[in-house]
């Protein structure tokens, strides 16, 4: 394929369109473009591009929580390249017993259903491999686009919290929710 190099990555998933990729710690490197764009921290935390020792911390816990749990954000890589174009996956949130959902996209890619395609493949692994029973998302109020994705893959507001020191709102669905819309023919990601 064009655009590929001889470098393995370790594929986990697919849609049509992404493969999900395991992360090594020398990613850190590319991921840093991700994490340096204003327009894709603006609602990470404070909004702040990440220093380097951010990033590299992020990319240890990734490969460490692939490891440990079988779970993590993982690299989101087109099909027909190598380029790491942004993340998607589940992680355990610190506080309390929730599996997250998040995505990130560069800016590139937005407004191609890249992040619902995503999102749909992270749910389904969560659901149907690794059998968790709710996964939650939390994303600040003003970032619509997230909110949007929560929307069309079926997650529902719950209640408004603080994470981080940061307002947040969180959306859920469970297992049975997901299984659902499968049934109703939602198509499969």
């Amino acid at each position: 394929m064009d655009g590929l190099t001889d470098r393995t990555q370790n594929v986990i998933l697919e849609t049509n369109r992404l493969r999900f990729a395991t992360w090594v710690n020398e990613d850190w490197e590319e991921f840093r473009k991700l994490t340096a764009d204003p327009l894709v921290v603006r609602y990470i935390t404070t909004g702040e591009p990440w220093p380097d020792e951010r990033v590299q911390e992020f990319v240890a816990r990734q490969c460490e929580n692939w490891e440990k749990y079988r779970i993590c954000l993982w690299k989101l890589l087109p099909k027909d390249s190598d380029s790491l174009i942004g993340i998607c996956g589940l992680q355990h949130l610190p506080a309390g017993p929730d599996v997250e959902i998040g995505w990130w996209l560069a800016p590139s890619h937005w407004g191609q259903g890249l992040a619902t395609e995503a999102a749909r493949q992270a749910l389904a692994y969560g659901f149907e491999v690794r059998n968790i029973e709710r996964i939650a998302a939390i994303v600040q109020a003003a970032n619509r686009d997230s909110l949007r994705v929560m929307d069309r893959i079926g997650m529902h507001f719950e209640r408004e919290a603080i994470h981080k020191g940061i307002r947040v709102v969180l959306y859920a669905i469970e297992r049975e929710q997901f299984k659902s819309r499968r049934g109703e023919g939602e198509e499969r990601a």
